[in-house]
Formats: C-alpha cells, structure tokens, sequence
C-alpha cells in the first residue's frame, strides 16, 4: 500500500481500528533510499522521486518526526516492481519523458534502488525487450516521435561497447550503418547509444549519437526482493 502524505495517512488510520499504533522518536527515522526494505522508509525530501517509492512488502510507516507507526494489513500480493514501473523478466523499467544527456540521465537512474542494486539504463538482451522497452515510450506519448537513451556505450575505449549495468553484450539491433561515431557528420564523438525514432519506420533499431545531446530515457532495476 502507497503512503504518500499525511492526509492519506489519517485515511488510513481511520480505515481500520486494528491498525497498531506507536510514537516514534525523531531520531529512529531513516533518510536512507526509498526502496531499501528495512524497518523505515525515508523522508521524502531524501532522494529525487521517492514518493513514487514508497511501497514496502509487509508494513508501511510513516515519514516524518512525531508521527506514528502503522501496521496494514497484508495484501497477500507481495509487490514485485515499485509503483509507475513496470516488469518485464525479472526487471522493472520505466519510461521518463524529461530531456537529459546520456550522464545526467544514467545518474537520474542510480538515484533509484532495489535495496542492494541501483538502477542503469536500461540494458537490452533480446527482440523482445528492445519492443517492450520502446513500447514503454508510446504508452505514455503515443504518436509523438522521440529517440531515447540506453544504457550501451563505448565512452571507455572506443570500438568496445558495454552496458551501464555490466550485463554482457550480446545482442544488438543497430540500424543500417551504425554505429558510425558520426562519420558523416561534423566533428563530434558519438560514444553513447539511443533507440532510433525513424519516421514511418516500425524497426526502433540503434543509433550512436553524442553524450551531449538529450532526449527522454529508460530505467531499469531488479524487482525488488521478497
């Protein structure tokens, strides 16, 4: 269940009269990251979007100092991807529409966790999640043409591509003549990876473009652990 400010938190507590209830010092109250399963769930203000965060598997408490402690009733449905993400084999990904660079955006990712591993990029290991990681941009901006950043580069040694979150790379869909670094361009390394909007095109292959450049992303995490 998603606590996400007091005043859900007063529904809450009125929904049920079996609900327990105990003060808490300020002091036990953790800042820590917004999925990390342990007894607290962080402030809010802790972590850039940790209020789509708050779901835990058993108990969910409160965030700030003074307040009290609930237990709800369990679902029986352990959650397995945090709320707005959705899985896909044993991951969850979700689709964020801001503009950013290729770092700023494979940092937005790590600021996200499954408790033990922080979010990259999202890596592609086959045809069916490169379709299913592009089909997460057209249900949120369907008909609105975007190149998105993964998580493949060869920012260390050109030539050599490697995923973000250090998964093999093993499968590729390049589009036609790529990666080329930019070859047929103005002088400008292309050493990061996008899925290529290409229009009237339904391919969704790669293309090699410049760090510097931004468009919207994918995030991809482990589902979280019961």
């Amino acid at each position: 269940m998603l606590l996400g400010n007091s005043t859900v938190l007063k529904t809450a507590m009125k929904s049920s009269e079996d609900d327990e209830r105990k003060e808490l010092p300020e002091e036990n109250f953790s800042k820590s990251d917004c999925i990390y399963r342990s007894d607290w769930v962080c402030d809010l203000s802790a972590v850039v979007g940790c209020r789509d965060f708050l779901v835990m598997l058993d108990i969910v408490f409160f965030l700030t100092p003074g307040s009290v402690l609930i237990k709800l009733p369990d679902s029986g449905q352990p959650a397995v991807c945090p709320l707005f993400w959705t899985e896909f084999d044993g991951f969850c990904y979700r689709f964020f529409p801001q503009n950013r660079t290729w770092a700023e955006a494979d940092l937005y990712c790590a600021e996200f966790s499954n408790g033990h591993r922080s979010g990259k990029l999202s890596s592609i290991h086959s045809w069916e999640e490169n379709v299913f990681v592009y089909d997460l941009v057209n249900s949120r901006v369907p008909g609105i043409p975007t190149d998105i950043w993964i998580g493949l580069h060869d920012r260390r040694q050109e030539g050599t591509m490697e995923w973000t979150d250090g998964s093999p790379y093993e499968f590729s869909y390049w589009d036609g003549n790529q990666p080329d670094d930019g070859i047929h361009r103005i002088s400008e390394e292309e050493d990061c990876v996008e899925i290529w909007y290409r229009q009237n095109s339904a391919l969704r292959s790669w293309n090699d473009n410049s760090c510097d450049k931004a468009f919207p992303f994918v995030c991809k995490i482990p589902m979280l652990e019961h």
